[in-house]
């Protein structure tokens, strides 16, 4: 069964990401501005010049102006919104939320926007607390997906295992291991972010993104927010919800039937990042383990690796997923002491450029999925 996306990613308004062009804004409060004008003097530019939008002046006349941090939920926000909102995602694609430094031109755009929509529970880290309790116009105009969602704990059970790792909260799809809690940061990311990981993800695994059912939920909560924001708008935010709902459930279908083709004993996920338990509870496979935790930023010692690679060998796990935005270094090794086939590259944070073949949320899972699927069965 084929699923067709009723709307192109067109509708998002995808910036240019060029530190140079920043919005000329309204009043802005003292600390924004101080704000701003660090960032600019950094970036070269300055405050007076207007953004290169393409677009002729007052074509956003009337429409709520929507940030939000990661791509796939502006695709989301845009669906549910339509004509009505203009939506834009701070992160470009393929860039890693957890370390993500905003700059001049996120910090007018947050300063600006009628909503900032973030998926929360720790996913964006400590640099989207600073950017939105600072600059945004209204706290109330923040809207953190993670409260509409039934979200799957992580569980330290140093009792039962002594080896400091986080471990599943017993829905039989996987043993938790994060295997990694280093210092060495050698995947090309810059972790130079002043907070010593006391911002890594918490209890709750944020990534719920996986689970299309889940997912409807959010899209539900985005409707709420929509609302709220724009009375007039309610039926229209609602009745493209239920619209995008539905397609959302035949996802969920789909993805059921191609599942159904990898053997159960095959079932086995191993990736870059601990970022597929909600994709394993949803369809039945195990997690048998990740090469980073949740929030990426840890490097593995050689002990971890090592057991990392028994438990992968004891599993018979016949592949090891590398991710958009990890490099695959640590990946490679495991496989070749394992024998499994390293399969890339999964999208787990980013949806891929408009147009392409992940270009939004429903071909982001089909992508996915094909890939998964094909390592698999």
């Amino acid at each position: 069964m084929r699923i067709l996306s009723t709307r192109s990613a067109a509708s998002i308004k995808w910036p240019s990401w060029s530190r140079a062009s920043v919005r000329r804004g309204g009043t802005l409060s003292a600390l924004f501005l101080t704000l701003m004008l660090t960032a600019l003097a950094c970036s070269g530019a300055t405050p007076s010049e207007p953004a290169d939008t393409g677009e002729p002046p007052g074509t956003n006349a009337g429409k709520l102006t929507v940030v939000t941090t990661l791509n796939i939920v502006a695709d989301w926000v845009a669906v549910v919104g339509g004509d009505k909102v203009e939506v834009t995602p701070l992160l470009p694609a393929d860039t890693d939320p957890h370390t993500y430094k905003p700059g001049a031109q996120d910090i007018a755009r947050a300063a600006e926007a009628d909503m900032v929509v973030t998926v929360g529970e720790g996913l964006e880290d400590q640099w989207i607390n600073d950017l939105v309790a600072n600059v945004a116009k209204d706290p109330d105009s923040i809207v953190t997906l993670h409260q509409y969602i039934d979200l799957l704990e992580y569980e330290e059970d140093e009792d039962d295992h002594g080896d400091g790792h986080y471990h599943g909260d017993g829905d039989d799809h996987g043993d938790g291991h994060y295997h990694g809690d280093g210092d060495d940061h050698g995947d090309g990311h810059d972790h130079d972010d002043g907070h010593e990981h006391d911002h890594d993800h918490g209890p709750l695994d944020p990534h719920f993104w996986f689970d299309p059912v889940r997912v409807k939920d959010a899209v539900h909560g985005i409707a709420v927010s929509l609302a709220e924001a724009d009375p007039a708008g309610r039926s229209i935010y609602e009745a493209n919800a239920a619209a995008y709902a539905a397609e959302l459930d035949a996802l969920h279908i789909w993805i059921e039937e191609q599942v159904q083709t990898v053997p159960a004993e095959r079932r086995l996920l191993v990736s870059a990042h601990d970022s597929l338990r909600y994709f394993a509870q949803r369809y039945g496979f195990k997690v048998v383990g990740a090469v980073k935790p949740p929030s990426g930023h840890e490097e593995p010692s050689a002990q971890e690796l090592t057991e990392l690679a028994d438990h992968i060998k004891e599993e018979g796990v016949p592949a090891i997923f590398s991710e958009d935005v990890f490099a695959p270094r640590l990946s490679q090794r495991i496989a070749e002491e394992t024998g499994a086939q390293l399969v890339s590259t999964l999208r787990t944070s980013s949806l891929g450029e408009p147009g392409g073949a992940a270009g939004t949320y429903l071909d982001f899972m089909r992508y996915n999925v094909g890939v998964i699927v094909g390592a698999l069965k």
